[in-house]
């Protein structure tokens, strides 16, 4: 039997099953009750508690919420309620007269409010599918959250090893996708992307984490393909302890505790977690390590050991004002990359922020919110696991010192309908490369580049009515990238791109224009038109690495990518079900590619005739996504999801850039899943498929990735403060891979990486 049939079967099965333990309604006249429990920024919240309480004294009725905040009461006795949604971290919330009757379903929305202090940066979405919750990731086999991440429509994840997943979002990736942890900019150091941002958070320490397109633009400086916005847990009011241990296949553990304590105007919060596994087994029983290029000794490493640690204190010092400073540090020991040349030795990340928020009683002012952050990555790659450190006379025959700091601030104040902003931040990266085939000649591959960026924004909301809502947002930017001249390889500079420049400036304005019509409440229209740009990173300007057979070096002529946009979004919602498609193009001037350049100068020291560079390119991203959501009882719910995108360029047959493809552009793929599920109990039966992808970019030697299909199963209980949760993912033991690229940089190995085989993790955790 095929996987794709498989897959239909076991889902078909798991519903069957779940229709036939579905409880008998009671006899008399009976109606149904359906709705959504949303959070501030307007997301579905899965895992609410929603109460019915009847004021004829009859004892309540409970249900939890499906995955998109869905809830349905049927069979339930005609009368009046009172209806409450409950979910840990927020302040339960009650709709009162809610008249069930025969006939037509009766429909309620249940906001609820953050039950903590307010969050550090402003920049909430309105999309029901936009927000992946804490209590999404719980139960989640994610290791990481670029993982994570890639269970929204739309998301996709780069796996080079068993941890530190990077993020595509519709086709976009890298430094095209700003990410914030708490309003702050965490940059990685490798400049092969061993610890992409996301990385720098552990999962237990993620409250939420949003993924913006559109919106995500205008908010922060560099989101050419949206933004990705997380927030930390906050500490709630009283005493509040949590707990929890996940052991799973190829020793697999992650303990993690968070405590916090919350008075009328002082709060504070702390956890620690560590995470740490031997390399996996492909579903045909291959180590991730086995046929890459390890040598015998590597056999007994782990594939990774990451341990976190995070503090957070709130404090009001008076009437409007709220001040918070938290601290995070992660130490990331022997991570093994298999897709890559080298491993990690170790990655360690340090992140700082303070904010303040003033909401004065005054007319026009409603809030002013200040953050000021520093974030700091120290990394050490190197090869001494593999074989071609064999005989080096230092035990290794390459590695790579990288660090990066970052410091910014941001100042945002809320003026009726307008948000006005100023962002101000200065990266610092230096790397130096040694191989033991230059005789460990120092080379500064990433010559202690500083750039700085300044911009200031602002977005314009307005109601014309309560259907109709038009937001018109911009922001103009301004940034100087320079390298120390006395460390850059201006040599190779000239020797591929015929200049010598060290430096690089410019401003550079964005806008976007969004319309939105709710012509009944059931139904949601949204269209958008949008111009956004990124400055080009130091890697991308000023790399320089001259190594055997190809050099690899960086553009200081690159210009900054734009990307013109357009979208369009539609949500229908009713009874219990929600229901949203959308279509988006995006035609991107001076898009940044990899690709493979002759030498055009004689210069000292340069001796090979071709290297790996960067430059710009027209191309087009376009794609579509569905995604739905249903409780078709009180206790059984269906999901699914489909995502396509599609890349192309322009060919430049001057640079020897004939593929009209663009690389690492993920297949289509899809998602399906039925849940049962009480408030004490859940069972879940999940398929996830990808189709072939074709369209690749054959300049950089990137081949088909085949089509896949597999099967998850997870089941959870709750008792008191206690859950148990176990998850089995790829039942049947598959082998697969996600889509990748051989020579999206030069260090890449060529190794496929392949997903985990058939797997288990059981976790138990206790909240008070």
């Amino acid at each position: 039997m095929t996987s794709g049939r498989i897959f239909t079967v076991t889902i078909a099965a798991a519903g069957l099953t779940a229709i036939a333990m579905l409880p008998r309604p009671a006899h008399g006249a009976q109606g149904t009750l359906v709705g959504i429990v949303t959070g501030p920024g307007g997301s579905g919240l899965s895992g609410a508690t929603v109460t019915a309480i009847s004021e004829t004294g009859a004892p309540p009725f409970r249900v939890v919420t499906g995955e998109g905040g869905e809830f349905r009461f049927a069979g339930i006795a005609a009368g009046r309620y009172e209806v409450e949604g409950r979910l840990d971290g927020f302040f339960p919330s009650t709709a009162t007269d809610v008249v069930v009757a025969t006939g037509r379903p009766t429909r309620v929305v249940i906001g609820l409010s953050q039950a903590t202090f307010s969050d550090t940066m402003d920049v909430s979405s309105s999309s029901s599918r936009d927000a992946l919750e804490a209590a999404e990731i719980r139960e989640s086999t994610a290791r990481d959250l670029g993982e994570a991440l890639s269970a929204k429509p739309d998301v996709w994840q780069i796996r080079k090893g068993g941890i530190a997943n990077d993020v595509v979002i519709r086709g976009y990736q890298q430094d095209d996708i700003t990410v914030l942890i708490d309003g702050a900019r965490v940059e990685g150091a490798c400049p092969n992307r061993m610890d992409p941002p996301t990385f720098h958070v552990d999962l237990s320490e993620v409250d939420r984490a949003e993924v913006m397109t559109a919106t995500g633009r205008m908010a922060a400086q560099g989101g050419l393909g949206g933004l990705v916005s997380v927030v930390t847990k906050k500490p709630e009011t009283g005493l509040h302890t949590g707990a929890s241990l996940m052991a799973g296949s190829w020793s697999a553990i992650n303990p993690a505790t968070t405590v916090s304590y919350g008075a009328d105007n002082f709060a504070v919060l702390g956890g620690l977690s560590f995470r740490s596994s031997d390399p996996y087994e492909d579903g045909s029983g291959n180590s991730l390590i086995e046929m890459a290029n390890y040598t015998a000794e590597a056999e007994g490493e782990k594939a990774y050991g990451v341990g976190t640690g995070w503090a957070r204190l709130y404090f009001m010092p008076g009437d409007r004002h709220e001040l918070q400073l938290s601290y995070a540090r992660q130490n990331a020991d022997d991570v093994l990359y298999p897709g890559l040349m080298m491993d990690a030795a170790y990655d360690d990340t340090n992140r700082l922020v303070l904010g303040w928020l003033y909401t004065p009683a005054v007319r026009g002012l409603r809030s002013l919110r200040a953050t000021v952050y520093g974030s700091s990555v120290d990394h050490w790659m190197v090869d001494t696991l593999r074989a071609t450190s064999a005989g080096a006379p230092r035990g290794w025959s390459m590695g790579t010192k990288a660090t990066t700091e970052v410091v910014g601030g941001t100042v945002e104040a809320r003026l009726g309908e307008f948000i006005l902003g100023i962002e101000g931040y200065s990266r610092g990266w230096n790397a130096w490369t040694e191989m033991a085939g230059m005789n460990y000649m120092r080379q500064f591959s990433i010559p202690d580049v500083t750039m700085d960026v300044y911009g200031a924004s602002a977005r314009w909301n307005h109601g014309f009515s309560d259907s109709t809502r038009l937001e018109i947002a911009g922001r103009i930017d301004e940034y100087t990238s320079a390298a120390d001249p006395d460390l850059a390889n201006t040599n190779l500079y000239f020797a591929y791109h015929d200049v010598a420049d060290t430096a690089q400036s410019g401003t550079m304005p964005s806008l976007s224009v969004g319309l939105s019509l709710t012509p009944n409440p059931g139904l949601t229209i949204s269209a958008s038109l949008s111009r956004a740009v990124r400055f080009p990173d130091p890697r991308e300007l000023f790399f320089g690495l001259k190594k055997m057979g190809a050099d690899w070096v960086g553009n200081p002529t690159l210009e900054p990518p734009k990307a013109n946009s357009a979208s369009i979004d539609v949500t229908w919602s009713t009874g219990g079900a929600m229901l949203r498609a959308t279509a988006w193009a995006d035609w991107i001037d001076d898009h940044i590619i990899v690709y493979s350049q002759d030498r055009l100068n004689t210069a000292p020291g340069v001796m090979n005739t071709r290297a790996m560079s960067y430059a710009n390119i027209q191309a087009e991203i376009v794609g579509a996504s569905a995604e739905f959501s249903a409780a078709v009882s009180s206790r059984l719910f269906f999901s699914g999801s489909l995502s396509y995108v599609r890349g192309t360029q322009d060919p430049i047959a001057e640079l020897g850039i004939t593929s009209t493809n663009l690389a690492e552009i993920p297949p289509m793929d899809a998602r399906l899943a039925a849940r049962w599920q009480n408030t004490k109990y859940f069972f879940e039966a999940e398929g996830l498929a990808a189709g072939p992808q074709d369209h690749v970019d054959e300049d950089l030697n990137e081949v088909d990735t085949p089509s896949w299909a597999i099967l998850n199963l997870k089941a959870g209980v709750r008792w008191r403060d206690w859950r148990l949760q176990l998850v089995v993912g790829n039942v049947f033991g598959r082998t697969y891979r996600l889509h990748n690229s051989y020579l999206r940089n030069p260090y890449r190995s060529g190794f496929e990486v392949f997903e985990p085989g058939r797997n288990a993790a059981l976790t138990l955790g206790w909240n008070m």
